[in-house]
């Protein structure tokens, strides 16, 4: 039981990504594996809405939203 938790906590969630041309993709893989055969992966990007954000505009909203939340 306690090498499960162990071998769940050492896996990592990975999200893989690119931009390109101003936009952001993200990867989606799925393994095929054919009776007889090695497995094939299938991998497409997908573009996702992102929007870089300053440290200092996101403090600003968090201070704003905390105002509201006071009211």
């Amino acid at each position: 039981m306690n090498e499960l938790k162990t071998n769940r906590k050492n896996n990592l969630d990975v999200i893989y990504v690119f931009s390109e041309n101003d936009k952001v993709y993200v990867k989606n893989s799925t393994y095929s594996k054919p009776l007889n055969s090695t497995p094939t992966i299938h991998e497409e990007w997908f573009p996702i809405n992102f929007q870089w954000k300053s440290l200092m505009d996101l403090r600003k909203n968090m201070r704003l939203q905390d105002a509201d939340q006071n009211y």
